[in-house]
């Protein structure tokens, strides 16, 4: 009994011996030779605990054991100490949560990159878009009557009917710009195109424009030939546009964006091929055009538009108040004249028209009238010019083109597939055949108050010259490759009654092109 008395009082003096914690919270353990951390009940800041809020074994098992009471064992395995499960982090320390954290600060270090790789609008200019266009065509007069070839056969042609080279941008989130040059003209001159400066929210003149940029005389002229459906403009649409002028304009939206004003005032004189237009009194263009959109959906899928403008232009007194009208066969730009007034003198004109547009799906129809006074001071009384079209597409496959209320006009296609060719082993395919488009057109202009007005040349008689008027009958297939892309294929019948013996010449033409712009 002694011997068993003495051997459990050693037992207590080994176990106080073998445990005990120190000054720091640090339990020691001299059987294992380890230090084991205590959970910690001071407060956890952000991912990193002041002291580790967890107690860990340094012992060679990986795995926890059963909480026991500490104890001696004869057998010769060393001593191990199981300490109790660890309590959960204050903050969620575990690692799903470390994970989680690591992503969200990662997304926010990627929206910081993306947002400083942004330029600030408000604070400079945006990077230039550069842009342009290429445009390569052929026309082919296939058949002229009689009365036709008496002018002259009328040559084919093949080439760049565009050149265009530009770059726009904007910036300080008020302003924006445009610079574009023509490379196409015979004279190997650049010509200026679209150069002008944008200032947004200007009050009471809402968004102003100055520089050299078109007048808008009507729906058809302003969209350029990028976005007509034919290779040219339709003969009375052409024949009314007064081109590009140096100008002011201001622009006004109301009952949300449906309705648009159109203001602005141009130098009557011509400066694309010149810098500077040299001369006292430079003539002017006044130009206002309203236009609605009273139904619109799905970015003009559905649109009704409905319009009108008017113009006055008043020459520059070094153009010895004289004026001319010519309109060639198809409107191709580069072909000789068939219907001509000849020069007249004219001080000033007005001249204006109205605009209708429906779209529906794949169908669309356009249609505009035209009427212009010709004056002069000293000479009564004026003559009258009067023009009218009909434009009736179908696309054949889902696509439609786009109309824009800012500008009141339509713009580029809206195509489900781009053409697409691959190669897949031995074999050529096409997961994407473009878009197809059918339109026809009808064009009338009238200039019967010049008819027999012009000077005969010596080998013709005046009968055979003057005025008159013309039909363009236009039918033409477009085959897009993208909205940026197309294959143009057109049929043109041109005919025209000239001059006081009404003489009937016609011209047959088959023409094509291979447009692109960027």
């Amino acid at each position: 009994m002694k011997k068993l008395y003495l051997g459990f009082a050693a037992l207590l003096l080994g176990s106080s011996l073998t445990y005990g914690y120190d000054a720091g919270g640090t339990l020691n353990n001299s059987v294992v030779g380890q230090q084991a951390t205590v959970a910690s009940s001071e407060e956890v800041s952000g991912l990193t605990p002041k002291r580790p809020a967890t107690a860990v074994i340094r012992a060679q098992q990986p795995a926890p054991l059963v909480p026991v009471a500490p104890f001696v064992t004869r057998s010769s395995e060393p001593l191990r100490v199981a300490q109790a499960a660890p309590a959960e982090p204050v903050s969620g320390g575990n690692d799903a949560f470390l994970f989680s954290e690591i992503e969200r600060l990662n997304g926010e270090i990627q929206k910081i990159k993306k947002d400083t790789a942004k330029p600030d609008t408000k604070k400079a200019w945006s990077a230039p878009k550069i842009a342009g266009r290429i445009f390569l065509d052929s026309v082919n007069f296939v058949d002229q009557n009689a009365e036709s070839r008496a002018l002259g056969n009328r040559p084919n042609a093949a080439g760049f009917r565009e050149l265009r080279l530009g770059a726009s941008g904007n910036g300080y989130d008020a302003f924006d710009y445009k610079v574009e040059f023509g490379f196409q003209n015979n004279t190997g001159r650049v010509a200026l195109i679209d150069n002008w400066v944008g200032v947004k929210n200007v009050p009471l003149l809402g968004y102003v424009r100055a520089g050299h940029f078109k007048p808008e005389t009507g729906l058809y002229y302003p969209m350029g030939t990028t976005n007509v459906s034919m290779m040219e403009y339709i003969t009375p649409s052409n024949i009314f546009g007064l081109g590009r002028r140096i100008g002011i304009s201001s622009e006004h939206l109301f009952a949300n964006d449906r309705i648009r004003l159109f203001f602005g005032v141009f130098q009557s004189a011509a400066t694309d091929m010149d810098r500077y237009l040299k001369e006292d009194n430079q003539g002017q263009i006044v130009n206002l055009r309203l236009s609605a959109a009273p139904w619109f959906g799905q970015e003009g899928k559905y649109v009704l538009h409905v319009g009108g403008h008017w113009e006055y232009v008043s020459l520059d007194s070094n153009a010895n108040k004289t004026a001319s009208l010519n309109a060639a066969p198809g409107t191709f730009s580069w072909a000789d004249a068939s219907l001509q007034s000849g020069s007249f003198a004219n001080d000033y004109s007005n001249r204006g028209g109205l605009e209708l547009a429906y779209q529906c799906g794949r169908f669309s129809a356009r249609s505009e009238l035209f009427a212009g006074s010709f004056a002069a001071y000293n000479t009564t009384p004026g003559r009258h010019l009067y023009g009218s079209y009909v434009e009736l597409g179908y696309f054949l496959t889902d696509g439609f083109r786009t109309y824009d209320l800012k500008s009141g006009s339509f713009g580029a296609v809206k195509m489900k597939d781009n053409f697409h060719p691959f190669k897949s082993g031995c074999w050529n395919l096409v997961d994407g055949f473009g878009a197809w488009q059918a339109v026809v057109q009808w064009g009338y202009t009238d200039m019967e108050d010049w008819r027999g007005t012009n000077t005969a040349p010596a080998n013709q008689t005046a009968n055979t010259l003057g005025g008159g008027h013309q039909n363009d009958f236009v039918a033409g297939m477009n085959w897009f490759w993208s909205p940026q892309m197309r294959w143009m294929f057109e049929y043109v019948r041109s005919e025209q009654c000239v001059g006081n013996a009404y003489s009937h010449r016609s011209q047959d033409i088959f023409a094509t092109s291979i447009r692109y712009n960027w």
